[in-house]
């Protein structure tokens, strides 16, 4: 440390590092800014100080500096805002994944979305019969590199209901949506790239981009909507290298964005040449699902088709839509990493599209978040949601006079036996933590206990002084 001590100077941190470590400087200051983090030594939204100032207080080069925090960038823990500074992400201290609770007793399941096991009868009753047929060894074996007629057919009915026309040349397959995207960040984007989602969004991905040592920049907000406006905004201010989106109910806020504003995504990402992903995973659940924005930039947009939330949680798969020019990259990646999904479940899901018992399951599905809904809207009177009426979550906002933040209602809630989750988990980056919690309304498939635990919520959330 310099002469002109920092002992009585102002600074929102001031780390300790061990200097006879072999890790290199700049890592273990990366390391240690995480550790004060998840101990509570520094809270989301602290403003950091300057690097100038923190290379004088450690009395190290300002490059170790620079290299700590743009590590600490990539790793998601903090976000530097154009003028302003450095600040700790407001999700730096929060779980990535969503998992379900780790509750020992009985706890009404409203956090994980998970579909009801009694509708997959279908799924089960065509998985018996493929275990009698004399050839079913084969499906225990590798996934073969080249997809068979019957599954590039089943692939593109998949697509039919998203109101997306494919071909054989843009399809792939990857076991499960999480995995879809892991293997698309690792095929177009390199470590220290930046890619651009809503203010909230589904933590997978920023697990993953952060993984990989890609940055998650938020969209700006104008009129309540995003607009051309808003992605050229973080192009031009943050060197953004793609997109990720999910216009049909956003997780977690349960948005459905419009035909216009759909339009002028695509008309946008058309001008710039950059890649859009497109989260598709709550789709099939509107009985008409909207033109997906990838119809719209044929050449840009990839489209991931979840399985398991519509069809069936144990169906680990995904059906991809690649571009030509993304293709080969997202292909080989898909392969190098092997993630590609087990033989058996690529037949299990071609025999149900291909021989239409995929339309009585999703009818179902339908059906029952519907109803659903319904429960919530008759017993969930007392604070304000937001969600259409096919959507399986709702996104609760806490009224102002509780007092309380979403972490905190998200605990106070698992002590009471519910588990949602809090909006901490879901932020981008800096973006002001939304006063508000997760819930899904399909996840406890036992109808008594999901009302019990919507009448706990009401009383809980209700705006009461």
């Amino acid at each position: 440390m310099p002469v002109n001590s920092f002992d009585n100077y102002p600074m929102s941190w001031k780390p300790v590092i061990d200097r006879n470590s072999e890790t290199p400087l700049y890592i273990a200051l990366a390391d240690t800014l995480k550790t004060d983090i998840l101990e509570g030594r520094l809270t989301p939204g602290t403003k950091l100080p300057p690097q100038r100032e923190l290379a004088d207080y450690l009395d190290i080069h300002l490059s170790t500096i620079t290299r700590a925090f743009k590590l600490c960038e990539q790793r998601g823990l903090v976000c530097s805002v154009v003028g302003r500074g450095t600040f700790i992400s407001s999700d730096a201290a929060t779980k990535g994944m969503l998992t379900i609770h780790e509750a020992t007793e009985k706890v009404i399941e409203m956090g994980a979305i998970l579909p009801n096991p009694d509708i997959e009868e279908t799924v089960t009753d065509y998985l018996k019969e493929m275990i009698t047929e004399p050839d079913f060894y084969k499906l225990m074996q590798y996934a073969p590199v080249n997809y068979d007629e019957l599954q590039i057919k089943a692939a593109i009915r998949w697509f039919s209901y998203y109101g997306l026309k494919t071909s054989k040349d843009n399809i792939l397959f990857s076991s499960g949506s999480q995995n879809a995207i892991f293997t698309i960040l690792s095929a177009l984007f390199s470590p220290g790239d930046k890619i651009v989602t809503t203010n909230v969004t589904y933590p997978g991905l920023k697990v993953a981009a952060n993984s990989l040592g890609i940055q998650v920049i938020p969209l700006p907000v104008f009129d309540n909507t995003i607009t051309a406006e808003s992605l050229d905004y973080v192009v031009k201010n943050h060197d953004v290298r793609g997109f990720y989106l999910i216009p049909d109910f956003n997780n977690p806020s349960g948005e459905l964005m419009n035909i216009d504003t759909r339009h002028e995504i695509a008309e946008y990402v058309n001008k710039k040449k950059l890649p859009l992903i497109e989260d598709s995973i709550y789709s099939l659940f509107l009985p008409k699902p909207l033109p997906p924005i990838s119809s719209f930039t044929p050449e840009h947009g990839i489209m991931i088709g979840s399985v398991s939330k519509i069809l069936s949680p144990g169906l680990r798969l995904a059906v991809i839509h690649v571009p030509k020019q993304y293709y080969t990259e997202v292909s080989n990646t898909l392969y190098s990493i092997v993630i590609t999904p087990p033989a058996l479940m690529m037949q299990l899901f071609t025999r149900i599209v291909n021989l239409g018992k995929f339309d009585k399951i999703r009818e179902l599905r339908i059906e029952e978040v519907i109803e659903r809904n319904k429960l919530f809207d008759e017993i969930c009177t007392g604070f304000r949601s937001s969600g259409d009426s096919s959507c399986p979550l709702r996104w609760a906002f806490i009224p102002d006079k509780r007092g309380i933040t979403p972490s905190t209602a998200e605990k106070e809630l698992l002590d009471k036996g519910i588990q949602i989750y809090s909006a901490e988990r879901f932020v981008v980056g800096n973006s002001e933590i939304p006063q508000a919690v997760r819930i899904s309304l399909i996840s406890e498939h036992n109808l008594d206990a999901y009302k019990c635990g919507l009448k706990e919520l009401n009383k809980y959330l209700s705006d009461i002084p």
